[in-house]
């Protein structure tokens, strides 16, 4: 297996055709005069990322991209979708056979997809809510090993690519959810990893990012 370059995804990744993130920023003229979503301008910033690189870019998540304000990234590609189309799909349901963005409620089947794509050259964000984070502890663990022997012990392993996570609906802003959406501390199982490993980011909204 060691010998299929397919097992070795750090020789086939390419960097990513990024757009410059400073065309995405909002002008605030004063304090408190504007309300944003940060993550529906992440969205924008995500389908901008997306058409640029068709071949090697997906968004993966437990069917949260629009609650989580990234529906812009459908303007894109639409959500996967191999079975029967009917009528009523065409309102809102946001899927195509070829889409791109892979939407399923299973946090470890996705975190499996994701891991796949990465680990065989290719790029992606995974984003879910952070009671649910949990769900994918001890892949997410596994990950940051593969990471670590690529990027620090193993020379003939090209390293490969980040594991990023936006973790969203925070513990404190449960409203209406209650005790179902409650479960912070996906921090702790990632805080504790060298900073060669793991970057973590807190604007506004949580963001957990393997590096």
């Amino acid at each position: 297996m060691s010998a299929n370059p397919h097992a070795n995804g750090g020789k086939l990744r390419k960097p990513l055709d990024l757009p410059d993130f400073r065309d995405y920023a909002i002008a605030i003229d004063a304090p408190g005069t504007k309300q944003i979503s940060p993550t529906e301008n992440l969205g924008k910033f995500l389908r901008d990322v997306m058409r640029r690189n068709m071949s090697n870019f997906r968004v993966f998540s437990p069917d949260e991209n629009a609650s989580n304000r990234l529906q812009d990234i459908y303007e894109a590609s639409l959500k996967t979708w191999l079975a029967e189309i009917k009528p009523e799909d065409t309102d809102g349901t946001d899927i195509a056979p070829d889409g791109r963005v892979m939407e399923m409620l299973s946090e470890h089947h996705l975190e499996g997809w994701i891991e796949g794509y990465l680990l065989t050259g290719r790029h992606g964000i995974f984003n879910t809510y952070e009671a649910f984070a949990h769900i994918i502890d001890s892949m997410y663990n596994q990950y940051a090993k593969w990471l670590e022997k690529s990027k620090l012990e193993l020379n003939w392993r090209v390293p490969i690519s980040s594991l990023n996570l936006l973790i969203s609906s925070l513990v404190w802003r449960q409203d209406h959810n209650g005790f179902t959406h409650e479960d912070p501390g996906f921090l702790d199982v990632v805080s504790n990893k060298s900073a060669e490993i793991t970057r973590i980011y807190l604007p506004r909204m949580r963001i957990a990012c393997s590096a």
